[in-house]
């Protein structure tokens, strides 16, 4: 059996754990504990412990070892390797793209970003974790791709809250606030869910692929083609098993609510819709975590890994998600058990959507805070006793918030290597002009943030940082930064 885990590494490994599963008490978890608060801490971690358990021991089981990633990293291994010596990718393939997320040496200075995002997280500000960890790990070109992914995911994430809650807030939420959950069960409804899942399932990937290998003349792109169209087909395999669950869990649901009341209808309904929440975040952000592992890890080096992650998600909810879960107890309806389905079921099919999108690790908070800016701004356009400029204002603070976070990301990036550099006395990396250029005009935005995070209710200054962030956004996309 192998364990090959350098003290730093292990350092970098916990703290990046820690900060994880905490600041996902907001994203992922946080509706769950809220609605479910009336039940003991330790039933909510055993049910979530649980998803996470099986979806890391399936993805590192089901996910070989790259062939660049181990050509990278030196490993052979052939038919003689035993199961305890074999290596395979925890990361569900997000670090494969050896080229943007390098294998390195874990230094001093690679532990500091997850130990910041650990101080910043008990302060209880949304800040990315994939910036905040992945950034300093990243080439020039992994991080803009990073920072590009979740960007898009933020305005989709906004324009589906904004959609969605426009049409129901006068109908369906409206219903909720007026009847409680034991009035009437919504039958049907979670067979209409995995109906939806297999729909996605069976058309979203096919289109974001759209290749055709007798098209294609390059034998790179012919094998892309090939591996991605099988991707799919295994994919749209499993749809008979997605609708076939869909009408299982109704009659399961149905049984339940028949003998203890209809209200048991949403609370299992929630359960496994967090369930399915839970484990497509965790598929994105395993690479945050294990970044500071061994590209390829052995099986004692996962188990080790899953029992940490578990005993600090534990910690989590004995803690009830930590000082960043009144980020969320400050928008509208989240309490409710129906509206923290439809938030963690939207939310779940964003995720699933960018996991088929790209391999590239992106920021799952910039894709909540979408959603949740989105469907704030949808209640207060469609209900008179709520303000759009109180939506504007509490959306503003959470982007920069994030904001902040990015950019102390960059800098570390930017910094520690090049400190250690100096330090040791080894030439300094020099910094391209494009990329510098970027990273001085992040700072110098960080002004008018701080100009509106100072007093919040100042029209003038939600002005001003709309337009600096806005601007920034349209200057990155307009102009990509190059290594």
């Amino acid at each position: 059996m192998m364990f090959e885990v350098s003290f730093f590494a292990f350092m970098g490994f916990f703290f990046a754990a820690y900060a994880v599963v905490g600041n996902d008490a907001l994203q992922t978890l946080g509706t769950f504990i809220n609605s479910n608060s009336r039940l003991h801490w330790f039933w909510l971690f055993m049910f979530a412990s649980s998803v996470l358990i099986f979806t890391f021991v399936y993805g590192w089981y089901a996910n070989p070892l790259n062939e660049d990633v181990a050509a990278a990293a030196g490993i052979v291994q052939d038919g003689n390797t035993s199961f305890w010596e074999q290596r395979r990718d925890g990361s569900w393939g997000r670090l494969n793209k050896v080229s943007k997320y390098p294998i390195v040496d874990i230094q001093w200075y690679h532990i500091l970003p997850p130990l910041a995002l650990l101080i910043i997280t008990r302060l209880g500000v949304p800040v990315s974790t994939s910036f905040m960890v992945l950034t300093v790990f990243a080439a020039v070109d992994g991080f803009t791709s990073m920072l590009g992914k979740s960007l898009t995911g933020y305005g989709l994430a906004f324009l589906v809250g904004l959609l969605v809650f426009l049409a129901i807030t006068r109908t369906v939420e409206k219903y909720f606030e007026e009847h409680d959950t034991s009035h009437r069960a919504p039958w049907g409804l979670a067979s209409i869910m995995g109906l939806l899942i297999a729909a996605v399932v069976y058309f979203i990937p096919g289109l974001l692929l759209g290749c055709d290998p007798s098209a294609l003349s390059d034998p790179d792109a012919i094998k892309s083609c090939n591996k991605g169209l099988g991707k799919i087909a295994t994919y749209q395999a499993s749809i008979p098993y997605i609708i076939g669950s869909g009408f299982i869990i109704e009659a399961i649901i149905f049984s339940v609510s028949r003998k203890f009341g209809n209200a048991s209808y949403w609370a299992i309904l929630q359960w496994v819709t967090t369930a399915w929440l839970w484990g497509v975040w965790l598929i994105q952000d395993f690479a945050n975590i294990l970044i500071f592992m061994p590209r390829g890890i052995t099986a004692l080096e996962g188990l080790i890994a899953l029992l940490v992650m578990v005993a600090l998600l534990g910690y989590t909810f004995w803690n009830k998600g930590g000082p960043v879960q009144k980020i969320l107890q400050a928008k509208t309806s989240v309490t409710d058990i129906r509206s923290a389905t439809m938030i963690d079921f939207i939310y779940a099919g964003l995720l699933f959507f960018f996991k088929e999108v790209s391999e590239i690790p992106m920021s799952t908070t910039f894709v909540f805070l979408g959603l949740i800016a989105g469907r704030e701004f949808g209640f207060s356009i469609m209900r008179k006793d709520l303000s759009v400029d109180k939506a504007w204002r509490l959306s503003l603070s959470d982007l920069s918030k994030a904001y902040i976070g990015l950019v102390i990301s960059i800098n570390m990036a930017v910094g520690l290597p090049r400190l250690s550099q100096y330090m040791t006395g080894k030439d300094v990396t020099a910094i391209s002009y494009q990329f510098l250029i970027f990273v001085i005009i992040a700072n110098l935005l960080l002004l008018p943030v701080a100009f509106f995070l100072l007093k919040q209710d100042d029209r003038a200054r939600k002005i001003v940082n709309t337009v600096a962030l806005g601007s920034a956004v349209i200057a990155f996309f307009a102009f990509p930064i190059s290594s």
